[in-house]
């Protein structure tokens, strides 16, 4: 399966380069005695020394809810997309962040922001002050 680059800038300002996910399972006993299961994710990332270097503009911007920024990650590399795909997620605020999708056809910037729409975390740019 195809994966896209991602670089996720942290809000301390340091740039982490998303290399995949990691599943683990979680068992916890019920009162009842029973065990339950619960699957969770975490991302796997790699720091980088400086800003990432990618050339030319973004082919599409648009900007979410902070709130969900990793469950968002996450489903994006559920799906396939060309690894030639570079996405660049930066916080803009404390609660929006912007994305920037780079060598991407449209096709593939709807599909990789019907991701947030179907999450409902799209959001206005914030204001300028």
């Amino acid at each position: 399966m195809l994966k896209p680059r991602i670089y996720v800038k942290l809000p301390t300002g340091i740039w982490v380069e998303i290399k995949g996910k990691l599943k683990r399972v979680v068992a916890a006993r019920t009162k009842s005695g029973k065990t339950r299961r619960a699957v969770s994710y975490s991302l796997i990332g790699e720091s980088l020394d400086n800003e990432p270097k990618i050339k030319g503009t973004p082919a599409g911007t648009f900007y979410i809810s902070s709130t969900r920024v990793t469950k968002y990650i996450l489903k994006i590399l559920d799906e396939e997309v060309s690894n030639t795909v570079v996405i660049v997620v930066k916080p803009l605020t404390k609660e929006v962040y912007e994305i920037n999708v780079y060598n991407a056809s449209g096709k593939v910037i709807d599909k990789i922001k019907g991701i947030a729409e179907e999450m409902k975390i799209v959001r206005q740019p914030p204001k300028k002050k």
